[in-house]
């Protein structure tokens, strides 16, 4: 929640804090409601008064479009293009493009066109066509659509889209008689040149029967799916999971029957998920990936986007209104879960929050759904047992954020249309007009930050290193880089494990949760909130989940004390009682024990552990199989070895102990690497 000690919000928290006196205290220490805190905070001559400008250099406050950096970056790449650079020139027209503002239609049509061309070099042949249709349906000189015509049936070709290429010859022929600085002679040859490309696909189409063109090349690889039917009522989740919920845990995941390892158990698309903005420039703002092909946003030159769809779906909803304030958001040293709590309502719109203000108290009937905000104000924020300084602090946040909403328009429904200036923000007061949506929006975004606090999860993505010409990728070589913040619903609902029973990744903004236990029906189904019982002590977790969390930890590793890791001993081995009634008892075997039927201390029944101990035989093998496997990056094939490996140790023998959680993270690490999405670094 804290701001970052570069940004300006820090001396702005610390100003306020040191003006409010005890008796403005103790009136804020009563207030009972977020929208009274809010606007009680809000009303004080320190706040209003307090001018932000002189926090920010006139220079960042925004960052604008700019035609005389986009030329000169264009210029460069063409140097770039002369001496045979191609990558270079295609970063310079990349980060031109970023620049160019919405009206000089001109000029970013030849910047996209220039782009096709470095990309056509590069042999990213669909990346270029996608260019020469950006600048086709822009203002693109006429005397030069035959250049990027000619471009676009040569691409099409080397695809093997040869009904498209067709037409893109055609097209090509038609465009010369309007390039009239083209001479004579290279105009007639281009020309007969053409039309030979298209005799000879015309007759080789026809030999082959007309089949149709190859589907385009898809960038990324598709979206996991549940592999069995969803819960109808958590539709995120699979029907081998439901919520259940009592007085002492709240709501909590279990397994509505026997889960295998590996099983994938819910796929979650955020209700709302925010970009750090020092990856701002390299991925996608709305999905995530990484795009080194970007589309700029055509307002500002702060953000990218991978796709049409991703720019389109962020203009008609946040960035419409966030495009100004991104700057000086960032500028701010906010945390990522302030980012998120103003995602939350830039997101939808002002009257979709007036429509549900009457049941925002109310938790839905019916379908949990994702997206419907109600089901994240419902989640746990333990107002009850916040401090005065607290509510203080985020109250001043959500003061914040709310002169943001203002700048933004929000409040009226029309996206700001210019930069920000200094004058804007010589005071944080918003117009009195808008007392009521001060009230309401401040409340909600008070309530977002407390909830932020409790059910926020950090998005990561794997980046690998690059590979040798020849080589494949080895994912196991890369490492999980923090990307972004975002709050799952449903995710939300399972409780804390030290000894989680699940694995998380991301594939761009969705998570995919998925066994990496079997887990028997009526099992709670548990994720972890940070410490791992295996490398962090009991005292250190417990430390940390209170004060993060505010919460002890009651999971099993935490009840009986489980050493760590490097403090597990294998002197013996942890047999589990199979007598005819069900027994919870541990019978500790000696690897020098020369006896078969052992009696179990609490029962006093046998347990005959020679089966036990031909089937454990059998691990060695598989785990060997599974790490040559890994080591190939065959994740698929080392994780049947190490589910098999499991599935032994399960029927055998009882945690904790090594070999239990070497197969464990062995599995883990399988699941990761086989199925998240990466990037090359």
């Amino acid at each position: 929640m804290s701001a970052d000690s570069v940004g300006f919000f820090k001396k702005f928290h610390e100003k306020i804090t040191s003006e409010v006196d005890d008796v403005t205290r103790n009136n804020f220490a009563n207030l009972e409601s977020n929208a009274s805190r809010v606007s009680y905070l809000h009303g004080l001559p320190a706040v209003r008064d307090y001018d932000l400008s002189s926090d920010v250099n006139s220079d960042e406050i925004s960052v604008r479009k700019d035609l005389e950096k986009a030329l000169r970056l264009k210029d460069e790449g063409n140097q770039a293009v002369q001496k045979g650079d191609w990558v270079k020139s295609l970063q310079l027209y990349t980060r031109s493009l970023m620049y160019v503002p919405k009206k000089d239609s001109d000029e970013l049509a030849i910047v996209y066109a220039n782009r096709s061309a470095a990309l056509n070099h590069l042999e990213q042949y669909e990346d270029a066509l996608d260019d020469i249709k950006r600048c086709l349906s822009l203002a693109y000189p006429r005397h030069l659509r035959y250049k990027v015509l000619e471009r676009k049936a040569r691409c099409l070709l080397v695809l093997q889209r040869n009904q498209e290429a067709v037409k893109a010859f055609q097209d090509t022929i038609s465009a010369l008689d309007e390039a009239t600085n083209l001479n004579k002679e290279k105009r007639q040859k281009m020309r007969t040149d053409a039309k030979l490309m298209l005799e000879v696909l015309n007759k080789g189409l026809v030999l082959a029967g007309q089949p149709k063109d190859p589907e385009r090349l898809k960038k990324t690889p598709p979206k996991p799916k549940l592999q069995c039917a969803i819960n109808k009522q958590y539709p995120a989740a699979s029907a081998a999971i439901q919520i259940d919920q009592d007085d002492t845990k709240g709501r909590y995941a279990t397994a509505a029957r026997d889960i295998t390892a590996g099983e994938t158990i819910l796929i979650e698309k955020p209700q709302s998920a925010v970009l750090l903005p020092e990856y701002a420039k390299t991925h996608c703002q709305n999905c995530f990936m990484k795009c080194p092909i970007p589309l700029a946003c055509p307002n500002c030159p702060n953000v990218i986007f991978c796709s049409e769809k991703c720019l389109d779906a962020a203009l008609k909803t946040y960035h419409a209104y966030e495009c100004h304030i991104l700057p000086i958001l960032w500028k701010s040293g906010c945390s990522v879960t302030c980012s998120i709590s103003l995602r939350m309502i830039t997101q939808n719109s002002k009257e979709y929050f007036k429509k549900i203000q009457s049941e925002l108290d109310k938790k839905p009937n019916g379908t949990y759904k994702s997206e419907d905000y109600r089901n994240i104000y419902n989640l746990v924020a333990h107002e009850d047992k916040r401090t005065k300084q607290d509510f203080l602090h985020r109250t001043q946040m959500a003061v914040f954020l709310l002169k943001l909403l203002e700048l933004s328009g929000y409040f009226d429904g029309k996206p700001r249309e210019k930069p920000l200036e200094a004058d804007n923000l010589r005071t944080m007061a918003t117009a009195e007009e808008y007392k009521e949506d001060v009230a309401f929006f401040g409340s909600l975004l008070l309530k977002n930050l407390q909830v932020l606090q409790f059910n926020a999860h950090e998005v990561f993505e794997l980046q690998c290193p690059r590979p040798k010409p020849g080589q494949n990728i080895i994912k196991h070589n890369g490492k999980s880089v923090f990307l972004a913040g975002a709050v799952f619903p449903t995710l939300a609902l399972f409780n804390h494990s030290c000894d989680p029973g699940v694995v998380r990744y991301f594939w761009g903004p969705y998570v995919i949760v998925r066994a990496a236990k079997n887990i028997k029906k009526g099992e709670e189904v548990a994720e972890n909130y940070g410490p791992i019982f295996t490398t962090v002590s009991k005292e250190q977790r417990q430390a940390d989940l209170r004060s993060q969390y505010w919460f002890d930890c009651k999971c099993k590793p935490c009840e009986e004390n489980w050493p760590m890791y490097e403090q597990m001993t294998e002197n013996y081995m942890r047999f589990k009682c199979n007598s005819d009634k069900p027994c919870p008892n541990v019978i500790p075997v000696p690897y020098d024990c020369n006896e078969f039927m052992i009696k179990c201390g609490l029962c006093n029944q046998y347990t005959n552990i020679l089966k036990g101990l031909k089937s454990l035989q059998d691990t060695e093998m598989l785990n060997k199989l599974g790490k040559a496997a890994f080591d190939d990056g065959n994740y698929g094939d080392a994780l049947k070895r190490f589910i098999d490996t499991l599935k032994i140790y399960d029927t055998c023998l009882s945690p904790p102990y090594k070999s239990f959680y070497d197969c464990l993270n062995q599995i883990k690490q399988c699941i990761i690497f086989m199925a998240s999405t990466y990037s090359t670094v």
